[in-house]
């Protein structure tokens, strides 16, 4: 990569609003982390596959950049109602959406500090802020996310970094695939638009921020 230009670095570099929205993008080194996804798949932008955060972290480090900027778009929610909802499925979306991400900000902080800029971006979700039936632990995490990502803006604003929480509203993914066509027409029903996201707004945004 490219020392000299901005680096993004994208954590859940499989998604399809990943893919579709950053790799719009120009004028960036591009670089993904994944864990699961099948890294010859993704074609928008180079992805290395990564056992664990703290390795993504030292990566980042390693290439030392003067501007970078990390996006967390991987998420996880977990249908359950509350009664059934179990302690383990609580904490892997806690862990996913929230505790994965505070690891590579703690061990990269150092090096945008010393640099006096970094831009942090945290994809959220506007179902989650506005909550629905059976995404509990996935309204919990997404809560925490934001209110991590004021945090870190009021500790570390001084320095030239900020955090952002993109909340996202309805676009094609696999969480949406999924649903019952029924809760699909209910939570269209109920977007001020009435209608899927496109893509470009959140490269727009993104580029924005």
């Amino acid at each position: 990569m490219n020392n000299d230009k901005y680096n993004i670095y994208i954590f859940g570099a499989g998604s399809k609003i990943a893919r579709k929205a950053i790799g719009n993008l120009n004028n960036y080194n591009i670089l993904g982390f994944a864990k699961k996804t099948k890294i010859r798949s993704i074609t928008e932008y180079k992805t290395i596959r990564i056992k664990s955060y703290e390795e993504c972290g030292k990566y980042i480090n390693k290439i030392n950049s003067s501007r970078n900027i990390l996006i967390f778009m991987e998420t996880l929610s977990i249908s359950n109602l509350i009664v059934n909802k179990s302690k383990k499925e609580i904490k892997d979306e806690i862990d996913v959406n929230l505790i994965n991400p505070h690891i590579v900000i703690k061990s990269v902080l150092p090096l945008l500090i010393k640099n006096r800029w970094g831009r942090i971006i945290f994809a959220g979700s506007s179902r989650a802020l506005k909550s629905d039936t059976g995404i509990s632990g996935y309204t919990l995490s997404k809560f925490a996310s934001l209110g991590y990502s004021k945090s870190l803006s009021k500790e570390y604003g001084r320095f030239g970094i900020t955090s952002n929480y993109l909340s996202l509203g309805l676009f094609e993914s696999p969480l949406l695939e999924k649903l019952k066509k029924t809760d699909y027409e209910k939570i269209l029903k109920n977007t001020d638009t009435k209608s899927i996201g496109d893509y470009e707004s959140i490269s727009n945004a993104l580029e924005f921020i």
